[in-house]
């Protein structure tokens, strides 16, 4: 048994859009393995027929910059609701975040809107749920713990295949566990820091500066409205040591 994990990592990212190597990154360290731990398959890019996911450990799925699955407009969108749907019937372990985590949600019939009033850039304070208490990777953290964020689509409602674990002040739903499958998601991004958060909005400007801002002015903007986010950012190795244990117990059953 390899002692480390593989990991395809799911993008849903332009062509040439840096941060599709930015997020490869940012999953690698915050899971504590090698870059050469995650192989990628961006759904964007390539058809879903090469999907293949045999002899990978877990799956993960991160954000996308220009692509919102409640605008839709993409030719690939209901690809993407199929893919999610493959992987919860395939019980490969999997943690989603933003784009995944809202792909989840409206594969299963959940509700999904674009709404500025619950918008989230930059840091933002997450509140447990009492389902968190017992739960495998949220149970250990503080009730409230910050977290990075940067979406414009918020799930308004859960299908009943999700158990409901976090929110935010502006979305009620900010964290996910699949009842059936050893899947979890989040709305915020416990891949970033602030550092990688604030490298997403400069990436991202045109996106998210303000009318009449200059370059200085929207990334003095950005900073102040950034904090740290260490309990957040630990979810991911927990995540991967829960894929080390799930490992132990196979190869004990083997023998």
């Amino acid at each position: 048994m390899q002692d480390t994990p593989r990991i395809l990592l799911i993008q849903a990212r332009e062509a040439g859009d840096p941060m599709a190597e930015h997020e490869r990154q940012a999953f690698a360290a915050r899971c504590d393995l090698p870059v050469s731990a995650f192989s990628t398959f961006n759904i964007a890019l390539e058809s879903l027929d090469l999907f293949d996911p045999r002899g990978q450990d877990a799956l993960m799925v991160g954000g996308s910059g220009a692509f919102s699955v409640v605008q839709g407009g993409f030719d690939w969108h209901e690809d993407f609701l199929t893919l999610m749907r493959r992987i919860l019937s395939l019980q490969i372990p999997m943690f989603a975040s933003c784009f995944g985590f809202q792909g989840i949600v409206q594969a299963l019939g959940g509700h999904l809107e674009s709404d500025p009033d619950r918008a989230e850039l930059g840091t933002f304070e997450i509140t447990l749920t009492d389902a968190a208490d017992d739960d495998p990777l949220f149970g250990d953290l503080p009730r409230t713990f910050d977290a990075q964020l940067g979406h414009n689509d918020s799930a308004i409602t859960l299908p009943p295949e999700l158990i409901h674990l976090a929110s935010s002040e502006r979305c009620p739903y900010q964290a996910i566990r699949v009842k059936d499958a050893p899947v979890v998601a989040t709305q915020f991004h416990p891949e970033l820091t602030r550092s990688g958060n604030l490298d997403r909005f400069r990436n991202y400007l045109k996106n998210y500066k303000k009318p009449g801002h200059t370059f200085e002015e929207a990334m003095a903007y950005a900073e102040s409205i950034h904090r740290e986010s260490p309990h957040a950012c630990g979810l991911l190795h927990s995540f991967v040591a829960d894929l080390h244990l799930r490992r132990a117990r196979r190869a004990q059953t083997v023998k």
